[in-house]
């Protein structure tokens, strides 16, 4: 995620391969992604159980609207999807 405001409080990994929907708060324009297993996901501080995905090499197309969403307001991660977590 780009934001410099939050740091990672605690680290983990999908636990398995997920398709999830995300995109900027308000906007209808979403997207859907399938997050591979084992992809590094952060918990970031001063949300309430979010957990964001760090690692964005899934997503081809480093110059797509898409990309650029995922790294500007992240793709949130249920935390029962999460394994190997741990502090930061």
């Amino acid at each position: 995620m780009k934001s410099q405001l939050t740091s990672c409080t605690h680290v983990g990994e999908t636990r398995s391969e997920l398709t999830v929907e995300f995109g900027a708060s308000g906007s209808k324009l979403k997207y859907t992604a399938t997050v591979p297993a084992g992809t590094k996901v952060g918990k970031r501080e001063g949300y309430a159980d979010q957990w964001i995905v760090d690692d964005l090499s899934f997503i081809e197309d480093k110059s797509s609207l898409m990309y650029h969403d995922a790294d500007h307001y992240g793709i949130r991660i249920p935390e029962s999807e999460i394994v190997n977590i741990r502090a930061a």
